[in-house]
């Protein structure tokens, strides 16, 4: 059972595909250390896209979404869906967070001496965020920030000049990753799109209790946040029950 071209399963090393959607089968410290490690070989340009369920369901669904994520250098899970979705085709998939990845980088970076650019957000957020981030991590060189409702490329011409290790782009699924794709020589050594990272820095929306993210109900805690994630409630249950008609198909085919 699929919209798709491509199998609802398939692995390569430590890379899975559901339904064409690449997933790196990878903890949160081992996205950083891959990220740091290329980072130090000279790398620039490296892609990364943090999808959820919805994100995943759209890829199912929509040939144009699917071609988006696919053309990054590293995907990480950021939804339980998708993690339950793997675990049914006998893989274990770490869930790791645009916001948890986002962080962690930072730390490193303030370590490394690394320089970091955020674009995305209203620029009230945007400016508690940034003053969230100083908090955390002080010597953190943070050479820019521009908020995301700009039209046409946005802050690119400054992007380029300042040549940033890491940008941080949340403009919302699936802008973000257009715009990433379209810029990603511009300069800067990894490009990661983070989604509403910025908002929950800047406390708009708090991180669920870590109870609730253990027993992966974050999606919905955040719903109830903001009413206009309410729509997108449909993703997981789709995504599961798409998972369960090909699992039954599968298992049926092979006996």
């Amino acid at each position: 059972m699929s919209h798709t071209p491509y199998p609802p399963f398939f692995r390569m090393g430590r890379r899975i595909e559901l339904w064409g959607v690449p997933f790196d089968c990878l903890n949160l410290n081992d996205f950083v250390s891959e990220i740091m490690e290329r980072l130090s070989l000279g790398e620039r340009g490296i892609v990364i896209f943090t999808p959820d369920s919805r994100a995943l369901s759209l890829g199912i669904l929509c040939p144009e979404v699917r071609g988006l994520l696919r053309r990054a250098d590293l995907v990480a899970c950021d939804g339980i869906g998708i993690t339950f979705a793997a675990r049914a085709f006998g893989v274990r998939l770490s869930r790791v967070t645009g916001v948890d990845l986002a962080w962690e980088l930072c730390r490193v970076a303030e370590k490394r001496g690394l320089s970091v650019y955020l674009l995305g957000t209203k620029w009230p957020l945007l400016e508690k965020a940034v003053a969230q981030l100083k908090e955390g991590f002080p010597e953190l060189a943070i050479v820019g920030y521009y908020h995301g409702f700009f039209s046409g490329e946005g802050p690119i011409d400054e992007i380029r000049k300042l040549a940033p290790d890491l940008l941080f782009v949340g403009l919302g699924f699936p802008k973000q990753e257009r715009w990433i794709l379209a810029h990603k020589n511009c300069g800067a050594g990894v490009l990661v799109a983070v989604g509403s990272t910025f908002d929950i820095w800047a406390g708009r929306f708090p991180r669920a209790p870590i109870w609730v993210q253990q027993v992966g109900l974050e999606w919905l805690w955040r719903a109830f946040q903001n009413p206009r994630r309410v729509k997108r409630l449909w993703a997981v249950p789709f995504l599961l029950a798409y998972t369960a008609a090909a699992w039954l198909h599968m298992k049926l085919n092979r006996g």
